[in-house]
C-alpha cells in the first residue's frame, strides 16, 4: 500500500528540473571545476532542446541548491560554485522546518552519531589524520575570538568524521552540516574561557583516538555531545523545543 500510494501522490517532474539534472550530468562528464564558466545560455538551450525561459529556470534551480552562481552584466553567466556543507544544511533545514524537527531532536541525533564516528576514527584513522587533529588542536588553542574558536571546533569534528569513514564524504557532510546549523546560534553570547574548555575535551578525545582506544574515544565523545546539548538547552531555553528554521543564506 505504501509504495503505490507514494507513487500516486508524487508530482510530475518539471521540464526545468529535467534540464537541471541534465546540466549536472554534463558538468560531471566534462570534469568541470569550481570557478569554470558553463556554456552560454543560447548554447545550452539549443543543446537541451528547450527555450531560454526553461533553461533559465533550470539554472535557477541549480543556483538555489548552491551548484552554480549566476553573474550579471557583460561577461557574466553561470559559473560552477564550490559546494560545501552549508549548501547541504540549507536544504536539510527546509525539510526540518517543514516536518517539525526540533533542535533537541538534532542534538539527540548528534549524541547517537558522533560517538560512533569517534570509535571508528580510532580504528580507521591514519597517522597523517592524527597529525591533522593535533594541528587543529594547536590552532584551536591559539584562537583569540569566538568566530575562530567555532571554526576550529567545527573542523575537529569534520576531521574525526573523515577518519571514521576513510574520507567518506557522506559522513563528513552530515557532521559538518549539523555543526553548521548549531554554530549560528552558539556564536551568540559565548564565553571565551568556557569555549576554550572544548580544546581540552578535544585533546582527550584525540589522545584516545591516537592510542586506538575506540571504546574510550566513543565514551569521551558521548560525554562531550551530552554536555554540548545541555549547554545549548541552558543557553537557548526558548529555542530547544522549536522546529529548526530554514536557513536561506
Amino acid at each position: 500500500m505504501g509504495g503505490p500510494q507514494r507513487a500516486k501522490n508524487r508530482r510530475p517532474v518539471k521540464l526545468a528540473e529535467q534540464v537541471a539534472q541534465a546540466i549536472l550530468q554534463d558538468i560531471e562528464k566534462a570534469g568541470m571545476a569550481p570557478g569554470q564558466r558553463l556554456p552560454a545560455e543560447a548554447v545550452m538551450a539549443q543543446a537541451h532542446g528547450v527555450s531560454r525561459g526553461t533553461l533559465r529556470e533550470a539554472l535557477r534551480i541549480l543556483e538555489v541548491h548552491g551548484l552554480i552562481t549566476i553573474k550579471s552584466g557583460p561577461g557574466g553567466g553561470p559559473v560552477l560554485a564550490e559546494m560545501d556543507h552549508e549548501d547541504f544544511a540549507r536544504m536539510a533545514t527546509l525539510h526540518f522546518q517543514a516536518t517539525g524537527v526540533t533542535f533537541r531532536q538534532l542534538l539527540e541525533a548528534r549524541i547517537v552519531l558522533e560517538p560512533r564516528m569517534a570509535e571508528l576514527a580510532a580504528v580507521n584513522g591514519s597517522a597523517d589524520q592524527v597529525s591533522a587533529l593535533r594541528a587543529n588542536l594547536q590552532a584551536h588553542g591559539e584562537a583569540r575570538n569566538v568566530d575562530d574558536l567555532m571554526v576550529h571546533a567545527h573542523a575537529f569534528h569534520s576531521i574525526v568524521a573523515d577518519m571514521a569513514g576513510n574520507n567518506n564524504k557522506a559522513l563528513s557532510l552530515m557532521t559538518s552540516s549539523l555543526h553548521g546549523i548549531f554554530d549560528i546560534y552558539q556564536r551568540r553570547g559565548r564565553d571565551l574561557d568556557v569555549m576554550r574548555e572544548t580544546v581540552r575535551v578535544h585533546e582527550r578525545i584525540t589522545d584516545a583516538i591516537e592510542r586506538r582506544d575506540s571504546a574510550k574515544a566513543a565514551l569521551l565523545m558521548e560525554l562531550h555531545m551530552e554536555q554540548s546539548a545541555d549547554t545549548f538547552a541552558r543557553e537557548n531555553p526558548t529555542l530547544i523545543d522549536r522546529a529548526v528554521s530554514w536557513l536561506i543564506s
